[in-house]
């Protein structure tokens, strides 16, 4: 059982993709499993044969316990030959004719149950009161994603069962809300709430929290961007947006503080010489945080990519076991929601997390040539949050003066915004 997170002690098996006695190969999904975070697609280890499931679908396992055994050897006829080096025995296809196969005469969805849908699909389409047998997919190898379900509810004018509740308290399935008193209603909690929960009171009870805000001017990168969006869009199916420039000088300055780059022990301050950064993902039923890791090494392209392709697949339930744990500081853009200003509770156990308030044009007083005028620019709040213990408020107001300075002083090609592909459009 894989460690999807750090705060999650254990996982539940939901279903297992390969049956004993299949050949499996390293990297295949072989089962999906559940925990308080994240529902998640586990791939194989190694390459060889399913030889035994010990943990059964449905069943709970705590962290590290072991959920199966692949043998090295191959599946025959009559069963699991192992610890040989004989190739698989792959029987072969049957002669085909010119009738059509029994399945193919049934109607669209009738045999949904030969397909695979990721817990959340599944958990969306009965929210939506959708049949996933009828919605086509667009992932990969024709899987239905979250977005295929939702696209295909709003064609169809389906809406949720709770359609006059905000869009993030729309209950899950089965857990839609109950009349307790006049005037009220309890909506139970689903394990991911309860272990966001929870995490933010350890986080809040460990770490003694201090909130240090600076703005900073975004004009410089808000007119590159408008410049390139459209074409960025085209070559890399995803908008550019103001996240990869923050992410990019995060990574920089981080260095440069390297104590916002750690941990408390104990024993001392233990400082991560890798930076790693947690991106704060909205879900319909809560949140996770998958790693972009080494992001000082990518371009500003590779990591909107790669921040896009995360979020993505974080929203869709098919986040790999290590994408979620390892973050060394996180950044949360509360401001793609419209916020202004906010206090980010740490991820325990680091000891930063820098929110980003929405970037929006407004007057402010700049001097050229000596003279004080009123400019329209693009501004926008930086909040971090860090932990007494490990960094005072003079470090902090520091690091979010360098952070400040290297987004303003954004010049396409130079330093860390040297980016030839962004160039070339």
């Amino acid at each position: 059982m894989p460690q999807l997170g750090e705060s999650v002690a254990e996982g539940t098996v939901i279903e297992w993709l390969k049956k004993e006695g299949d050949r499996v190969q390293k990297d295949e999904p072989i089962l999906v499993i559940s925990t308080e975070k994240v529902d998640a697609e586990i791939p194989a280890p190694a390459a060889g044969v399913l030889s035994q499931i010990l943990v059964k679908a449905g069943e709970v396992a705590p962290v590290g316990a072991t959920l199966a055994l692949i043998a090295e050897g191959f599946a025959s006829g009559t069963g699991i030959d192992l610890g040989t080096e004989a190739p698989v025995t792959v029987p072969p296809p049957p002669t085909p004719t010119l009738e059509p196969r029994a399945e193919s005469r049934e109607p669209r969805g009738t045999r949904e149950e030969e397909r695979f849908y990721s817990p959340a699909v599944r958990k969306l389409a009965e929210e939506l009161g959708v049949n996933l047998g009828e919605v086509p997919g667009t992932g990969e190898g024709g899987r239905v994603t979250k977005r295929d379900v939702e696209l295909f509810a709003e064609t169809r004018g389906v809406r949720p069962v709770a359609a006059g509740a905000p869009p993030l308290l729309r209950p899950e399935a089965g857990r839609e809300p109950v009349e307790v008193a006049e005037g009220e209603e309890l909506l139970p909690l689903t394990k991911m709430r309860r272990t966001i929960a929870d995490h933010m009171v350890r986080s809040k009870q460990t770490a003694p929290h201090v909130t240090s805000i600076a703005e900073a001017d975004f004009t410089a990168i808000a007119r590159f961007r408008e410049a390139k969006k459209a074409a960025f869009r085209q070559a890399k199916g995803t908008s550019l947006t103001f996240l990869p420039f923050i992410l990019k000088a995060t990574a920089d300055a981080l260095r440069e503080f390297p104590t916002l780059n750690a941990r408390w022990t104990d024993e001392g301050i233990r400082v991560r010489k890798a930076i790693h950064l947690g991106i704060a993902a909205a879900l319909p039923d809560g949140l996770v945080v998958p790693v972009l890791r080494n992001p000082q090494s990518k371009s500003l392209s590779e990591i909107a990519v790669a921040v896009a392709e995360i979020v993505r697949r974080a929203q869709e339930g098919r986040l790999l076991p290590e994408e979620l744990t390892g973050s060394t500081f996180t950044v949360n853009n509360f401001g793609a929601d419209g916020n202004l200003i906010g206090t980010p509770i740490l991820n325990q156990p680091e000891v930063g997390i820098l929110g980003v308030g929405t970037i929006v044009k407004r007057p402010v007083v700049v001097s050229r040539g000596g003279e004080d005028i009123i400019a329209i620019r693009w501004m926008g709040y930086l909040c971090l949050s860090y932990d007494h213990r490990v960094v005072d408020g003079a470090v902090a107001g520091r690091f979010l003066q360098t952070l400040g300075r290297s987004l303003e002083s954004f010049t396409p090609g130079e330093g860390i915004w040297n980016d030839p592909f962004l160039l070339s459009l």
